[in-house]
């Protein structure tokens, strides 16, 4: 029986060609998510109108970000570890049929045991990873980001037929684990891009000054689908080409900011091209387009924001009967931020209208000294033991 690791299942949420959201960086992590806003031109992915939001003496900024979130990893894993561990006891006792400590109903029952506690064993995980360089200006900024995302759900599910297997195999004295039904599924998404950052500060009567940022991206989708019998799961198979498909394209996301005394705005659109692909099962999975807007209030050290998703983000959400990656949301993340000379402190909260996920809780730690270079940090808390960490190296010239 091929042993299920914690490399089959996690590795669907961090080990895939390029790693939720391209730009969504530490600072941003640890403060709930925001900063199309708030942010400065060193956030530029989030909004690429912040190009124009610099400090005198700001010439370029280069950066390395990488976020995981995962939901219920521990236990998913114990669980299908268990559940493979009684699959080998049962099979040996069959196998040896000794007379003097016979397979017996509790040897059955506690399979069956395992078997069904996989209709509650889920493992949910994102990741990003981006490399971004950004050069701040009023007429022309620009800024180059290469990176990606990766949303993937590992599910087990029980199947009753298997209660019949495993009882016969009491009076028979066979038990094939390879006729086991239940099953696992690994199923994940890449999004892939290198995006152009273009931003330029403009004015208008009754407006004033304000900036509009645009970003064209090339965009490359990969989706993974494996699924086996609970005993053949193989973490080996799971890229294979059998299970792998991609499909590529331009996008472009464009985005608004706006100053005005403390107080700071932001609009952005993401992804407003549709770009869709089919896993090896025939099931689409749609980026779709959406839309954000924030306000944000600065003064001093302080800082605060509220940032609101404009519509449901229907994005790689699939028909009930293909093997679910994403459901609907629509977020509200709320920010809160200290800043001293040489380091940051950063607290949010993350959550859901749609009622779909769970709410977030976000702490970030932010150390810079004399704006050279900067280490960020982040960490997320939420039910059924979701945690996430988020880590950024950045170099300011």
């Amino acid at each position: 029986m091929m042993k299920l690791s914690v490399v089959s299942l996690a590795l669907a949420a961090v080990a895939v060609p390029a790693t939720a959201a391209v730009g969504m960086d530490a600072k941003s992590a640890g403060a709930g998510y925001t900063g199309i806003a708030s942010g400065d031109f060193t956030r530029a992915p989030l909004n690429p109108a912040l190009l124009t939001r610099f400090e005198e003496g700001d010439d370029l900024y280069i950066r390395l970000g990488v976020n995981a979130l995962a939901k219920e990893y521990e236990d998913a894993l114990d669980q299908v570890d268990d559940t493979q561990d009684a699959i080998e006891r049962f099979e040996d006792k069959i196998n040896a049929m000794d007379p003097t400590d016979p397979p017996t109903q509790a040897d059955a029952d506690a399979l069956l045991a395992e078997l069904e506690a996989l209709d509650d064993t889920r493992l949910v995980g994102e990741a990003n990873l981006d490399l971004g360089i950004f050069v701040p200006s009023d007429t022309l900024a620009w800024g180059l980001t290469i990176g990606g995302y990766v949303v993937a759900n590992g599910d087990f599910d029980y199947a009753d037929n298997d209660r019949v297997l495993v009882e016969q195999a009491l009076v028979t004295g066979v038990f094939d684990p390879d006729q086991l039904q239940s099953e696992g599924v690994a199923h994940a998404v890449v999004v892939s891009e290198v995006a152009l950052n273009l931003a330029r500060e403009l004015s208008l009567p009754g407006i004033g000054e304000f900036s509009v940022g645009v970003s064209p991206k090339y965009q490359r989708l990969d989706t993974y689908l494996y699924r086996a019998n609970i005993n053949n799961y193989d973490n080996e198979d799971y890229f294979d080409d059998d299970y792998l498909s991609d499909d590529a394209g331009f996008n472009l996301d464009l985005g608004l900011h706006k100053a005005y005394g403390n107080w700071r705005f932001g609009l952005v659109g993401y992804n407003l091209i549709e770009h869709s692909i089919d896993n090896m099962e025939g099931h689409t999975l749609t980026l779709k387009p959406t839309y954000a807007a924030a306000v944000a209030w600065q003064q001093g050290i302080f800082g605060a924001t509220v940032e609101a998703d404009l519509v449901e983000d229907e994005s790689f959400v699939v028909e009930s009967s293909a093997p679910q990656l994403l459901k609907a949301r629509q977020l509200v993340r709320t920010g809160l931020e200290l800043t001293w000379t040489h380091a940051q402190l950063r607290a949010g909260y993350v959550t859901d209208l749609s009622d779909n996920y769970e709410d977030l809780l976000t702490f970030g730690l932010g150390i810079s000294p004399w704006d050279c270079f900067s280490l960020d940090l982040a960490a997320q808390f939420g039910d059924d033991e979701e945690r996430g960490a988020a880590l950024q190296l950045g170099w300011k010239f």
